[in-house]
């Protein structure tokens, strides 16, 4: 179904008046990937930074295991020189075997301490081979899920590709929208133009049009006033008017060069400025007032300009 430009009003005024609407008309026209992209992003942050902490925890303790490996090392060797020393004094306790008995019940003792330090040492063994095992094993589930964070990340870009390709197609559509709502509101202000004109005694010489002079003025009509004189109408026309709207307008009525394009297009003499909005914000009105620009609205003629040359 086709709607008229003042039930297109209507909607927009009820959206502006109902937060909670617009919220609605978001999740409708908005993808369920995009409305939960920021979840998801939150998630896989925390996941990121989790995973970072266990990487750094399973780095510290491949240190510390690094570490005592080189301290074993160092007594493996410092051991097998307490060996061979021992074997020495072994072959000269041979040779003096009845006289020193007693040494080599000295030396019998110390072999017994040599091999209790073995098997200490060779458990110590066992049970680094057992932790650089479960470290394997941790590096090994460290590295399952960083392979399912790269899954997730993947699947994360495609749903953000999918994403701003949707986003894109609204923006396109937006942007049809904007446009025809741009020349409603130009039609609307040709309307209201002609009425007004009409009521103060004004006569069309022509009908208004829009004028593209390196930045497009809205609507321009030539027209006569009761006392015959030809006069200049130059509308400016927004769905919301607000003071730097007004303000915008007024700087480019005084522009020397937007003046001279004027000019060239045959403009010239007095001219009536006016601004037109569906929206008149108060801050316009009294911008308006203090550069002697007129406003319009739907309902007509708000405030009355002041005449200027061009």
């Amino acid at each position: 179904m086709s709607y008229t430009i003042r039930e297109f009003r209507d909607i927009i005024r009820a959206l502006e008046e109902h937060p909670e609407w617009r919220a609605e008309l978001r999740r409708l026209l908005l993808p369920d990937e995009l409305l939960e992209l920021p979840s998801l992003v939150r998630e896989l942050a925390e996941a990121q930074r989790r995973t970072e902490g266990e990487l750094r925890t399973l780095i510290e303790a491949h240190r510390r295991a690094e570490e005592r490996l080189a301290k074993l090392e160092a007594s493996v060797a410092a051991l097998t020189e307490a060996h061979k020393k021992a074997e020495e004094r072994l072959a000269g306790l041979e040779e003096r075997t009845q006289k020193l008995e007693l040494s080599v019940k000295e030396l019998a003792e110390a072999q017994r301490r040599t091999e209790e330090r073995l098997e200490e040492l060779a458990a110590a063994q066992k049970r680094t081979e057992e932790r650089l095992e479960e470290l394997a094993e941790a590096q090994r589930r460290t590295e399952e899920r960083l392979e399912e964070l790269a899954e997730a990340q993947r699947s994360l870009a495609e749903a953000q590709r999918r994403t701003e390709e949707k986003v894109e197609a609204l923006s396109i559509q937006v942007g049809h929208l904007a446009n025809l709502l741009g020349g409603a509101v130009e039609d609307d202000a040709e309307d209201v133009l002609r009425w007004v004109m009409r009521n103060k005694g004004y006569r069309l010489l022509d009908d208004p049009a829009p004028l593209d002079i390196n930045g497009e003025v809205d609507l321009v009509a030539p027209v006569e006033d009761p006392a015959g004189r030809k006069l200049w109408v130059l509308v400016e026309a927004k769905v919301r008017l607000r003071r730097r709207e007004v303000l915008s307008w007024a700087r480019r009525l005084e522009d020397p060069a937007f003046r001279a394009r004027l000019a060239a297009e045959g403009i010239e003499g007095p001219c009536i400025p006016y601004a037109y909005g569906i929206r008149v914000y108060p801050e316009a009105v009294e911008a308006a007032r203090e550069h002697g620009i007129g406003l319009l609205n739907i309902r007509g003629e708000r405030l009355a300009p002041s005449e200027r040359r061009i």
